[in-house]
């Protein structure tokens, strides 16, 4: 049976910040697959680790939800360096993890650099369905983007970001995407 990735995003609220003893990574991933493919092939480079990652894509979660079949295994530097070469979007972000609460619950908190400057969006991953629709959001949690395309890393790593109207609060697709 293939695992599930159940997660939901958040954008972060302007103000936030990461808290003290909050771990840091730094992330450098490129896809192989467009932006238009039902299934996702992705490489990550997580400091030394060197990853290859396919996705697809469930319903059961519906659209507060996002349920995916996933499968990460590592990969040889030299496949990673060959097959980076090969794919054409490309992001780099720091991906810092906090804790949510005394129990252990954390969350993934995505600063991302390059063009991509200034974006920060937060992950949660949950076990079920039930649990991911069920949590509690935190006050520092911006807008629910939870399964819009435009806020996948995938959309994302083409360089164009979602536009963010800081006076209202909400994001819209990006303008024309290059092909």
């Amino acid at each position: 049976m293939v695992p599930l990735e159940i997660e939901r995003k958040f954008l972060v609220r302007e103000g936030w910040s990461i808290p003290e003893g909050s771990t840091r990574v730094v992330i450098r991933q490129a896809y192989l697959t467009d932006a238009e493919s039902n299934i996702e092939v992705r490489l990550r480079a997580k400091d030394d680790a060197f990853l290859m990652t396919v996705k697809a894509p469930r319903s059961d979660g519906g659209p507060s939800v996002n349920v995916r079949q996933e499968v990460e295994f590592p990969v040889p530097q030299t496949v990673f360096d060959q097959l980076w070469e090969l794919a054409p979007d490309r992001l780099d972000k720091e991906r810092w993890t906090v804790a949510l609460d005394a129990a252990g619950t954390t969350a993934s908190v995505d600063v991302y650099t390059g063009v991509l400057a200034g974006l920060r969006v937060v992950e949660i991953e949950f076990d079920d369905v039930e649990q991911a629709r069920d949590f509690i959001v935190p006050d520092w949690f911006g807008e629910d983007v939870t399964g819009r395309a435009e806020w996948g890393n995938r959309q994302l790593s083409r360089g164009v970001p979602p536009v963010v109207d800081p006076v209202a609060g909400t994001t819209s697709a990006p303008p024309a995407v290059r092909d």
